[in-house]
């Protein structure tokens, strides 16, 4: 179950929910990600028929089935009655993809925070835990993705931001998301030939390497050019990205500069990827 701050979703959000009760017109859905009303165990929301699919649905049943646990984008609320109005057929896949990727981070940043409770010489609540640390660092991110990478690469001045949280409660939530969050990155591979027959055809190539390095302003972990010399003329370029077409895009970047440089100083370039 993931917490969130607030009872209710707000009208357009897209939630994750699991089917409790079906009917002829209706589809109850809990939602234990939100509080709802006090009386509630959890928010209950209803997707009418209308609502499953874009097609026209014989039996309510041939779609979803009791205890699955579906996307759903939410159209209408009214708080003080408990409301909640959701649709299925209002999801695309991609959206759904999109939930599913982030209610597993959502628990992931969950098991952080439960993890600090459970440390040992640490006495803190998972309700002072949120308040102090969960809650004033999701503000800052629109997804939980974005909370829990962003808490691995630059967990020192995130934290370093944050207001009267003790020193060693501070320390001891940096080790637990060192030790627990690894970012996925994606990798794109090569040899770059790099020529100069000139006179000072050495330091020329050096000076490009020092200029394709500088391609990444700011590198870190997760965003990164690396090259390391294999034997002349050859380098091996490695670019490391938590994006696919970002890594793309330094890499074109990368070629540019090898032949804006390359075509001044009369020297060639080839790059051959893996």
């Amino acid at each position: 179950m993931v917490k969130n701050r607030h009872p209710f979703p707000r009208e357009g959000a897209f939630i994750m929910g699991r089917v409790v009760d079906l009917q002829n017109q209706y589809i109850y859905v809990d939602l234990p990600d939100y509080d709802g009303l006090p009386s509630e165990e959890c928010a209950r929301g209803m997707i009418h028929i209308s609502e499953v699919s874009s097609r026209w649905v014989k039996n309510i049943r041939s779609v979803v089935r009791i205890n699955q646990r579906i996307v759903l984008r939410v159209v209408k609320v009214v708080p003080d009655k408990g409301q909640i109005d959701l649709s299925l057929r209002r999801v695309n896949s991609a959206q759904k993809a999109l939930i599913v990727k982030e209610h597993k981070y959502a628990n992931k940043y969950e098991n952080l925070l439960q993890f600090l409770t459970e440390t040992e010489g640490i006495d803190i609540s998972m309700t002072e835990a949120y308040k102090l640390i969960g809650w004033p660092i999701k503000e800052q991110f629109d997804f939980y993705q974005e909370a829990v990478e962003a808490l691995k690469e630059e967990g020192e001045e995130i934290m370093d931001d944050l207001e009267n949280i003790p020193e060693d409660i501070k320390r001891a939530f940096l080790k637990i998301v060192d030790e627990n969050v690894e970012v996925s990155t994606v990798s794109i591979i090569g040899k770059l030939k790099l020529v100069n027959t000139s006179g000072d055809g050495i330091d020329k190539n050096k000076d490009t390497l020092n200029e394709v390095m500088n391609v990444i302003e700011a590198p870190m972990e997760t965003r990164k050019l690396t090259l390391s010399y294999i034997g002349a003329p050859f380098y091996r370029l490695e670019i490391v990205s938590k994006d696919y077409l970002d890594a793309e895009n330094i890499l074109s970047n990368t070629l540019e500069v090898l032949e804006n440089i390359t075509s001044q100083n009369n020297g060639k370039f080839e790059f051959i990827r893996d």
